[in-house]
């Protein structure tokens, strides 16, 4: 029957169409899981350079708090220079202050300066901070687009065993109508099943159009995010040779930070 045939033909070419949409949904998951791979290394170099920048914040502090007392030791031994002793010449003692004063200015500088790494080391604690909010938002992103393909392929499921029980269905009736001999009551049965069966899938049919449509929009919405993570993944990638470069610069500054503390204390009261 020209019926049958058609109707053969259609549930075979709607299931092909289903496995082929399965297959691409199935190619954009395992693109998508990447993704979430991905991002969650990218979130662990994040958080990494966070652990380095908030351990380079203990040493500058200690530093520049080790500066501040040279200062202030320098500054209290100008007050105590404040009035000459007796019996020294004034010109040592004027000399003397003079060289205190230098003493106050030069550790003031150091201390200046070690503050400034402690605010540098700071500001890259809170960069390397926001980079790991800024990948949580990527992972985030990554698995709510899995789960998002996943529910849609789970959803092909159920459409497809319809399908092929409809085509199961079809070709029992064909096989009932092509037998011989002919059984009257059984084309009878048949022809009142093809007839119920034709209301089932005027609505089956319509049913499936809508169903086609919202998984094409399903689709295109995938893929679009997936765009959107990919580029937005791909400045994350950008940043991270930022970010080491300014661990690098941040772990220089504490050594130059520490060296000059360093010199500082080692120079000790002056002595004249």
């Amino acid at each position: 029957m020209p019926y049958l045939e058609q109707e053969t033909a259609r549930l075979q070419a709607a299931i092909q169409a289903l496995a082929s949409q399965q297959t691409s949904l199935s190619a954009q998951l395992s693109t998508q899981q990447q993704a979430v791979t991905a991002a969650q290394a990218q979130r662990a170099a994040a958080q990494n350079g966070v652990t380095q920048a908030q351990a380079r914040v203990t040493p500058l502090q200690a530093a520049a708090a080790a500066a501040d007392e040279q200062v202030a030791g320098a500054e209290q031994e100008l007050r105590d220079a404040a009035e000459p002793p007796a019996g020294i010449p004034p010109a040592q003692w004027r000399a003397r202050l003079t060289a205190l004063r230098k003493k106050v200015a030069s550790a003031k500088t150091a201390a200046t300066a070690a503050h400034a790494k402690v605010t540098e080391a700071q500001q890259g604690v809170a960069q390397a901070q926001g980079q790991v909010q800024a990948a949580d938002r990527q992972v985030a992103a990554a698995a709510a687009a899995v789960q998002a393909t996943q529910a849609a392929i789970a959803a092909l499921e159920p459409r497809r065993k319809e399908l092929q029980s409809a085509l199961t269905e079809i070709e029992r009736l064909n096989a009932e109508i092509q037998r011989d001999p002919l059984d009257r009551p059984i084309l009878q049965q048949v022809a009142a099943q093809l007839s119920a069966r034709t209301a089932t899938l005027e609505e089956s049919h319509l049913i499936a159009r809508f169903e086609l449509e919202d998984a094409e929009a399903l689709l295109a919405r995938s893929i679009a995010r997936r765009n959107e993570l990919t580029a937005l993944l791909a400045g994350l990638a950008t940043q991270i040779p930022q970010a080491e470069a300014q661990a690098a610069t941040a772990q220089q500054a504490l050594a130059e930070a520490e060296a000059e503390v360093t010199a500082v204390l080692q120079e000790g009261p002056l002595s004249l």
